[in-house]
């Protein structure tokens, strides 16, 4: 992942987009536009699925990738994110499966992401 997010910090810095150095809150408008990229890009994977082109589905799966990586810096995330990602899926693990979906039941526990914002 980290491989990942240095080639679109790459890409943010040169076309002047936003980098964030610590956790951040960022900007409504940012907000929005981040939001617009992801949900352009999952779009767009749908339509490629839907038309069962594999190569359109690997090429947005990758822009999905890139928009949601762009979002993690432009949050100042990307030192955290690995650790934050684990935690998430440690939380995920927990979950039990009943009837094709997974459940929030007994062993069920909510990811401890304060640790990573503590100063």
């Amino acid at each position: 992942m980290q491989k990942e997010l240095k080639l679109v910090e790459e890409f943010h810095k040169k076309f002047r987009a936003l980098i964030g150095n610590e956790p951040q809150n960022i900007p409504k408008d940012r907000i929005k536009l981040r939001f617009e990229l992801m949900k352009e890009e999952v779009d767009e994977y749908f339509q490629g699925a839907s038309k069962k082109d594999i190569e359109n589905v690997a090429k947005e799966l990758a822009d999905i990738l890139y928009a949601v990586y762009g979002t993690i810096i432009e949050h100042g995330l990307q030192y955290r994110f690995e650790e934050i990602f684990t935690e998430v899926h440690r939380s995920h693990m927990s979950k039990d499966y009943s009837q094709y979906k997974m459940i929030k039941g007994k062993s069920y526990f909510e990811p401890d992401l304060k640790k990573f914002f503590k100063k």
